[in-house]
């Protein structure tokens, strides 16, 4: 019927817009009816042209879809094309009819009533919804016969005279549909529930097939079109007189269907062809410019037609010269014996002619260039012989060949010598080019020589050598290549560029030898100078020269790095009672239990004895973050040494010592440094050994500081220590609006501690997740006791971007709300910008599943992030709340002035109320209220405190 869809990933593409009109469509749907509106009746004297204009227009698109269906199924008919043809042919009619009978209207035949209409509409449904259903099955794919065509259509038509004369002549014998001051029958309610089930049918058929085969229909459009007919059908069960709002809205939802029918079945129709047209050309076109070839279309006489070459290619004559004349009248005599050898050829075989070479000079100065030139028969239907000529120059290759004469000689040789054209394929390789990489000559021909490659050179390495080799002709070096069985081994390489007489590359020789036993033996003497033979850890010659090269990269970034000296407590006691061979097979194992704890740019050495040192790069130039890295850092190795090993089948116990230095500069020597690390050591050993220690008096006390404060952090909840004050919130007539909740730890030891220094490291450890829930369900029940006391008070609580981001956010709100009782438009949940920069989409789902609940958002701190508008744009925000720092000085400054009065004409204009913070003076509030803010907070009004 229809030409397949030419490419999926564009159909899945376009199903996009679609699916989302059909989603807000059925949404706008089912609102009336969930929201239990009624809507109005239309008075009949304006319903009539608004039946008659939608009908119109489906009649007419029924008439669209079977003219060019039918004439496409023409072309390639199928008996999906012949069952659309012919079904909207009788539906066009079916339509027609059921306007015309329409009440109001002229008679047709007879007597227009609510019954002969509704007979013809329901006939006309199941048609379509018979045939669309068909439509999705893959039997509809066979071809069918003309013959089968003209049966169907004849068909068609017998049904559409057959229900006029049993519809219109005897309409007594058809059940009720319709009853005057009743409305709808059972029958009328139950046929369209049968197209409603028929379109569920081709729905799940549709999703069903939808990956088993290359659709010859837009089948998101058709899944559009089948699911807004069955909404049609479904608020034509539910009208109970003809000028009824669902009537209405069922004809606007069909007429929605038609059209996206329209798009499904038609449109693909016009669309595809000349999609494919313009790829044929595309590609056609794609060839021809890859193509190096001249190519010529000429006749038996060898007249020119067309001539095709590239741009850079120059002719012996202008194309313009060529055509109309014989390649006798303006080619050498040598050129066009040969072009006329390969027209009688090809003619004489009726396909292609062998290659006729030839030697011509392009211009007087050059040398003979060499060509060859293959003719081949076009496909013709006017009876005149075509051929197109072929004609490449093959002077590289000739030359190659009296290149490889020459060479031939020097080709045996123990070194592997491999020769490519100016292209870098490869055109030979000698036996030991076999011998060294596994290779044969059969293989390797026509391969370019990354076949050899091991991947680890790195693309700049590539792009230097062929820079120098185009820069002196010659390049040599060492390459690690991949032999066939995958071995990756060095080899010394010598790269030679061949060069014609205008200077242009036209081969490259390689030749190159195995080094593999040579770099053994150095690697061998490396390891042994730089590695400890035990562990096969870097030692400590290698790590002094790795801390040198990290001093000098502290001091260029000022970044931090740690010196981590790891010594094993008591393990003489090992040795003592086991022997050294235990203590030996320990070593061996930790080495390989820390390595993969270590990070790429990090060394972990073995100095000697039972000492390990990591040198870390910590990637920060702030001393404190670079602190709290280097404990993560040794807590994870103490973890690690902590575990039990394995010694010849003795469970072993054994714990560490660690010392850390921590550097941002070269101004230490390596030896003064390690010396710090080793200290730092001792500490951890004579404070009782199994942990850290910094060098640092004060960074460790720091350290201990924040441990003591995280600690008491952890019970604080456990032991009630946290307090919700509560900060007024007043309207413009300074009337009491609502409160802000601020949370307070009162620290039994420390007293009142501020919240900008324990709600970092909440959030930092994740204890903000039980905090948060806690502030949440206390507010929730100080909004019961207000509400209980006759002062149902709003409160607003601030959310932190870990209790955001967790996946059952929008759960333990709820939750807490639903059983605290409270009126959910009561809370109101402040976020800041900086939270919603990740991961805009989910966290909108959230605040749209707690606004759906009446929980409210605001915005706080607005106007300091970026990108504010969209946001106000994307996510359900009601209230913005002005920041403080605009607030203290838009009195005396222009510019902040400008800020808060554009805030408040931005939320004006979108209906948001805005909060105003850090109201501190009453000429603050006033300009404030004359500027049109709605709520003001600050020191003005009240300081927070607890609430009675």
């Amino acid at each position: 019927m229809l030409t397949p869809t030419i490419i999926h990933k564009k159909e899945m593409s376009s199903a996009v817009k679609p699916m989302l009109l059909l989603f807000l469509l059925t949404v706008l749907t089912f609102m009336p009816l969930l929201l239990g509106l009624n809507l109005p009746a239309v008075p009949y004297n304006a319903y009539l042209p608004l039946h008659t204009t939608l009908e119109l227009i489906a009649v007419v698109v029924a008439a669209m879809i079977f003219a060019i269906v039918r004439e496409q199924a023409l072309v390639k008919m199928t008996l999906r094309g012949a069952v659309v043809a012919c079904a909207f042919f009788a539906v066009f009619w079916l339509d027609l009819a059921h306007l015309l009978s329409y009440p109001g209207m002229p008679a047709y035949f007879s007597e227009n009533d609510p019954e002969k209409t509704i007979n013809l509409w329901l006939a006309a449904r199941l048609i379509v919804a018979t045939a669309i259903c068909f439509v999705v099955l893959p039997m509809a794919d066979r071809k069918a016969s003309l013959t089968l065509y003209y049966k169907l259509l004849l068909s068609a038509i017998s049904l559409v005279l057959i229900l006029h004369y049993w519809l219109i002549a005897h309409p007594d014998t058809v059940p009720r549909t319709f009853i005057a001051g009743q409305g709808l029958t059972g029958f009328k309610i139950g046929v369209e529930y049968l197209v409603v089930i028929i379109n569920l049918l081709t729905v799940a058929l549709i999703l069903r097939y939808r990956r088993k085969q290359q659709t010859a229909f837009h089948m998101p459009a058709l899944l559009a079109a089948v699911i807004t007919m069955a909404l049609s059908e479904f608020y034509f069960t539910l009208y109970s007189q003809f000028s009824d709002s669902f009537n209405i809205i069922g004809h606007v939802l069909k007429l929605m269907s038609y059209l996206f029918l329209y798009r499904a079945l038609v449109y693909e129709t016009l669309a595809a062809p000349y999609a494919m047209l313009q790829q044929s050309k595309a590609e056609l076109s794609a060839t021809l410019s890859a193509v190096p070839d001249i190519l010529f279309d000429v006749d038996l006489e060898g007249r020119f037609y067309q001539v095709h070459r590239r741009p850079e290619t120059i002719l012996y004559l202008e194309p313009e010269q060529f055509i109309g004349k014989t390649a006798q009248q303006v080619l050498p005599e040598q050129v066009y014996k040969a072009m006329q050898t390969a027209i009688e050829q090809a003619n004489a075989r009726q396909g292609c002619s062998d290659a006729q070479q030839y030697a011509l000079k392009i211009s007087p100065q050059a040398e003979p260039n060499w060509f060859q030139v293959v003719a081949a028969l076009k496909p013709t239907t006017k009876g005149i012989a075509r051929f197109i000529l072929a004609v490449r120059d093959i002077t590289a290759q000739k030359r190659a060949q009296a290149t490889e004469q020459l060479n031939a000689l020097a080709f045996h040789t123990r070194e592997a010598i491999m020769i490519t054209d100016a292209e870098k394929r490869i055109i030979r390789v000698n036996p030991a080019f076999t011998d060294i990489t596994g290779y044969s000559e059969a293989e390797a021909i026509g391969q370019k020589p990354t076949m050899l490659s091991s991947g680890l050179h790195d693309k700049a390495f590539y792009q230097q050598m062929w820079q120098l080799l185009a820069q002196h002709d010659v390049w040599s070096g060492e390459i690690y290549n991949r032999r066939k069985n995958g071995e990756v081994y060095p080899e010394h390489v010598v790269i030679n560029a061949l060069k014609d007489s205008d200077n242009q590359v036209t081969h490259y020789i390689a030749s190159f030898s195995d080094i593999s036993e040579t770099k053994a033996d150095q690697q061998r003497i490396h390891r042994l100078a730089f590695y400890d033979p035990l562990t096969h850890l870097p030692n400590r010659r290698l790590l002094l020269e790795k801390i040198a090269e990290v001093q000098a990269d502290c001091q260029r970034s000022s970044q931090y790095a740690a010196l981590l000296f790891i010594d094993l407590d008591h393990f003489k006691r090992l040795n003592d009672s086991y022997g050294h061979s235990y203590g030996d097979e320990l070593l061996r194992q930790l080495a390989k239990r820390l390595a993969p704890a270590v990070r790429e740019t990090d060394i972990l050495a073995r100095p000697g004895g039972d000492e390990f040192i990591l040198l870390a790069r910590l990637q920060t130039k702030e001393p404190q973050i670079a602190a709290i890295d280097a404990e993560l850092i040794g807590n994870k190795l103490l973890e690690a040494i902590r575990q039990p090993f394995m010694l010849h089948k003795l469970q072993y116990h054994i714990t560490a010592s660690i010392g850390i230095a921590l550097f941002n500069n070269d101004s230490q020597a390596i030896d003064e440094l390690m010396s710090s690390a080793d200290l730092a050591m001792y500490h951890s050993k004579e404070s009782g050994r199994n942990q850290l220690y910094f060098f640092e008096q004060q960074m460790q006390q720091r350290l201990r500081q924040r441990q003591q404060l995280e600690n008491a952090l952890k019970h604080a909840l456990a032991n009630n220590e946290f307090r919700l004050y509560y900060q007024p919130k007043m309207d413009k007539q300074g009337k009491l609006a609502g409160y802000e909740a601020l949370l307070r730890w009162l620290q039994p030891e420390q007293g009142l501690i501020p919240p900008d220094v324990f709600i970092p490291l909440a959030e930092s450890t994740g204890l903000i997740i039980d905090i948060g829930n806690w502030v949440l369900q206390t507010a929730c029940e100080q909004i019961s006791q207000l509400a209980n006391s006759g002062k149902p008070l709003p409160i607003a609580v601030n959310v932190s971007e870990r209790q955001l981001v967790q996946k059952d956010f929008v759960g333990q709100v709820s939750q807490i709300v639903a059983n605290s009782g409270i009126n959910p438009a009561l809370l109101e949940l402040e976020l800041t910008e900086s939270m919603l920069h990740d991961d805009l989409e989910s966290t909108r789902q959230k605040m749209q599943a707690l606004s759906s609940l009446g929980i409210m958002f605001s915005l706080d701190d607005f106007g300091t992030g970026y990108s504010s508008l969209s946001y106000l744009k994307k996510l359900p925000i009601r209230v913005l709340k002005i920041d403080q720092s605009f607030v203290s000085e838009f009195l005396s400054q222009d510019t902040d002035k400008a800020i808060v009065r554009t805030i408040l004409a931005m939320a004006e204009a979108l209906s948001l109320q805005v909060v105003a913070e850090g109201v501190e003076q009453q000429q603050q509030f006033d300009a404030l209220r004359d500027m049109g803010c709605d709520l003001f907070q600050g020191y003005l009004f009240g300081k927070p405190a607890p609430l009675p």
